[in-house]
């Protein structure tokens, strides 16, 4: 998929509702109903999450004073890990009885930590839509330790290797190559590239240098690429020779990955394209937007004496990181509400409650201290000494309350256009905050016989649009059960130069421009061309899509090839300065997608209210 200048303008113009009077935006912003995990079609981002926002911060709309209604102890404006896991705390620090509201704009609770069923032939599948694993620092947090401890959640219940089914029927990775990019379509077996990046992680044994020309001598590239790419892998060459220390350590941080490729480890057009995207699913950018700092870190080979890989803490998702529920950290967001709502589900385990009912009639009731809104867009703050004042739309009507404390948890861009009386230079460090556009699509399966028959569990596609795909745990042990296809695409518009944010902004508008029909023409034609081989033909084995479109996904992480890391650090520390008893707790202003962020910036955001 390529974003052209049509498709931007396109996508900028897309359901903020141009020429709309705000009652009419009110009632664009209508959401639908029934059971949101098992919704399928276009979910994450879906139509009317937005609306309201983007009549704020696009169109400037106006709209009329209400007067309140209710009074609560705590507002909470975004109601994933972070807003939940700061209701939470609050209650620790103040009270079990103090009233709580959290509002969300969306369906459904949970942020990107979200929740997705399907049911094929009689069996439920769960999988996750969003934020999912546990980042291997997240444990060092005395934050999310008090979390996890307090949720009854015992890790060392999900620190053994769990059985891979695939493995056991001798099911492998592999690399599909594209006729547009590479000349012809093949899938080829074998990832001696994946594989290396895994021993640079674990420590285990990388495939043999017999392995990876075997690999390479099967592909389509050009006999340069594949001597280049054999002598990257070999690892024995100093491609930086003769630098210093500190030239070193400049060049690593300051080039880009693709750059390094071309120029200093030899790699052409055709090479660079086979590792363009490696680096999409821990940074949501393409090797020419990440630097070779950042590549070695997850571990891309780079040569000799290169630093080895390192745990960023700042990443959410990595090679070491680890998937603790089948529904990703959307558990957590389960056990934080039922933990604070009683009665939404049966059960308190965290056994259990994956495979728990949840009744959402119960998220919003009079009796409860804690009401989870959905659907409710905050547009705006009003802090004066003693109480703020909250705004917002829901059911199609607005609708004031009064708080004695309000913590921000959604996305630090909208926060100067709800709260317009705040400082310049912290407006601007919070619009700063441009969020990386990620897709995560789920597709049930009938059954994954194809796969089998071509003894492949995941796919790497280089230079298409869903770049990595992998096969789920799946309902049973035969290739004839129902299974959960993941997919991901990052729309990083490779190869431009652009800056992160110019990036993640061109991105998000073709994602907001690009219609749900559009999508899975694209997902299916996509499966249907790599899998043929094995006789798979989507028309006759998909029974599900749910595309989670992340228009706002990961958080905007420092990078060093656009600025400097102080630099950022100190926009950062700028963004998030409370307001009276406004505070703000996101993983924006961390400048990190991970749980620990999200989780870290509540406690702290708590802390700083006043008592």
């Amino acid at each position: 998929m390529t974003i052209t200048r049509r498709d931007f303008l396109n996508g900028a113009a897309l359901t903020i509702a141009a020429g709309l009077a705000p009652s009419q935006l009110l009632q664009a912003a209508e959401r639908s109903a029934g059971y949101p995990p098992a919704l399928t079609g276009l979910r994450g981002n879906h139509a009317g999450t937005y609306t309201l926002a983007h009549s704020l911060a696009r169109e400037g709309a106006k709209y009329p004073a209400v007067m309140a209604r209710e009074v609560f102890d705590l507002v909470v404006v975004g109601g994933g890990i972070s807003g939940l896991a700061a209701a939470w705390f609050y209650q620790r620090r103040f009270g079990a009885g103090k009233r709580i509201l959290i509002l969300d704009n969306h369906d459904d609770f949970g942020g990107h930590a979200k929740r997705n069923e399907f049911t094929v032939r009689g069996q439920k599948l769960v999988t996750y839509g969003g934020s999912a694993e546990m980042p291997p620092t997240a444990l060092d947090s005395h934050a999310v330790a008090t979390l996890l401890a307090g949720l009854g959640v015992d890790p060392k219940r999900h620190q053994a290797a769990e059985r891979d089914p695939y493995r056991e029927l001798g099911m492998g990775r592999s690399v599909f190559f594209d006729a547009e990019h590479f000349g012809r379509d093949q899938l080829l077996a074998g990832d001696p590239f994946a594989s290396l990046i895994d021993a640079r992680n674990t420590g285990a044994q990388p495939a043999s240098a017999a392995a990876f020309k075997a690999f390479l001598d099967k592909t389509p590239l050009p006999q340069q690429d594949r001597d280049a790419l054999a002598r990257l892998a070999d690892g024995s060459t100093d491609y930086l020779a003769g630098m210093g220390e500190g030239e070193r350590l400049a060049y690593l941080k300051r080039t880009s990955y693709a750059a390094f490729l071309r120029d200093k480890a030899g790699v052409g057009l055709d090479g660079q394209r086979f590792f363009r995207s490696r680096s999409n699913d821990a940074y949501a950018l393409d090797a020419d937007g990440v630097s070779l700092f950042d590549a070695l870190a997850i571990g891309l080979p780079g040569g000799k004496n290169m630093p080895p890989p390192s745990l960023n803490p700042r990443l959410g998702k990595s090679p070491t990181s680890k998937l603790w529920f089948a529904d990703g950290n959307a558990t957590l967001a389960r056990l934080l509400v039922q933990n604070m709502i009683p009665g939404v589900t049966k059960t308190g385990s965290p056994d259990d409650i994956g495979a728990a009912g949840f009744d959402y009639s119960r998220l919003d009731t009079d009796d409860s201290k804690v009401r989870v809104r959905l659907n409710s867009t905050a547009i705006a703050i009003e802090p004066d000494q003693r109480i703020t004042r909250v705004t917002y739309g829901w059911s199609g009507n607005l609708h004031r309350v009064e708080a004695a404390h309000v913590v921000l948890a959604g996305y630090n861009m909208m926060i100067p256009f709800i709260m317009p009386g705040l400082p310049a230079p912290q407006k601007e460090a919070l619009r700063s905050d441009v969020k990386a556009p990620v897709v995560y699509t789920k597709v049930a399966l009938d059954n994954w016989r194809a796969f089998e028959a071509l003894k492949t569990s995941r796919i790497h596609a280089p230079a298409m649009a869903y770049t990595d795909l992998w096969l789920e745990k799946p309902a049973g042990a035969r290739p004839a059960d129902p299974v959960v296809l993941h997919m991901l695409y990052v729309p990083t518009v490779p190869d431009s130069g652009m800056q992160a944010r110019e990036r993640f902004r061109a991105g998000r508008a073709f994602l907001l421009g690009t219609p749900f029909g559009e999508l899975e023409k694209g997902i299916r034609s996509q499966l249907d061309r790599m899998l043929a081989p094995g006789g798979f033909a989507g028309k006759d084995v998909i029974r599900g899509i749910t595309v989670n479109r992340w228009a706002h996904g990961y958080s905007y992480m420092p990078n060093s090839l656009f600025e400097e890391e102080a630099a950022a650090q100190a926009v950062l520390d700028r963004s998030r300065a409370s307001a009276g008893n406004v505070v703000i707790a996101n993983s924006d202003s961390a400048g990190s997608p991970s749980l620990t962020a999200a989780i870290d910036q509540a406690w702290k955001a708590v802390g700083e209210l006043a008592g």
